[in-house]
């Protein structure tokens, strides 16, 4: 696949994501343009644009600002049948990954994933080499740990009918080794998990206790009273 006619098209709220979506790209494909829209309606106005060519690929966020943007996929993939579309969450909802098989993405990533499984992923799409759904998007594709299958809903934090977060005993003990700032793959050795499981489980404890570090995980665990020090 030859970077210079590549056109990549990137929607998400987070101006510093898209940037950084870019500068992934352009280390693998140099030559290759990348353009912006931040809402539902900026690609609506583009879709409208008789001018405007079809990209070799769409990254595009599950939620924006003005909708939900899972929901529209059919009238994008509509107005350009030949693009692949590769759908992007921070929380990767089943049902929207379900939403996004049914009306035909080429994928469904979890902004977690590393650039490498991101370069790699958005390849896969551009060459049609099928559908590119990674493995913290649906049980049907769950990794398999120490010769376990593992859903989403097993690696994700969940909530009680009261709303309180509600962790098992696998996400505590990574809160503990968080809070002795262990590396990823010191704790899957521990736990007997996978590297990526891990990565995953703690970014998904940091953004569910509204932490912006590992350490800080542990820290509003303790306080919420969801450990013992």
């Amino acid at each position: 696949m030859t970077s210079s006619a590549l056109r990549f098209l990137l929607i998400d709220d987070h101006a510093l994501f898209r940037t950084g979506l870019s500068l992934m790209l352009a280390e693998r494909w140099p030559h290759a343009a990348c353009q912006h829209a931040g809402t539902w309606a900026e690609v609506q106005r583009l879709l409208a644009d008789e001018a405007q060519p079809a990209p070799d690929l769409v990254l595009l966020d599950v939620n924006l600002p003005d909708g939900r943007a899972v929901e529209h996929l059919p009238e994008l993939i509509a107005r350009w049948p030949h693009s692949p579309v590769l759908l992007m969450s921070g929380q990767v909802n089943e049902a929207d990954v379900d939403t996004a098989r049914a009306h035909g993405a080429a994928g469904f990533l979890s902004k977690t994933a590393s650039a490498h499984e991101i370069v790699a992923a958005v390849q896969r799409a551009c060459e049609g080499s099928g559908a590119v759904f990674d493995a913290w998007t649906s049980p049907y594709t769950a990794p398999h740990v120490s010769g376990q299958t593992l859903s989403v809903a097993e690696v994700r934090p969940s909530y009680g009918d009261d709303g309180s977060l509600q962790l098992d005993a696998r996400q505590l003990d990574i809160l503990r080794y968080l809070g002795r700032n262990t590396p990823n793959k010191a704790i899957a050795r521990q736990l007997g998990l996978s590297e990526d499981q891990v990565r995953v489980t703690v970014s998904w404890l940091t953004e569910a206790l509204n932490a912006s570090s590992r350490l800080q995980a542990y820290e509003m665990a303790l306080a919420r009273g969801l450990l013992r020090s």
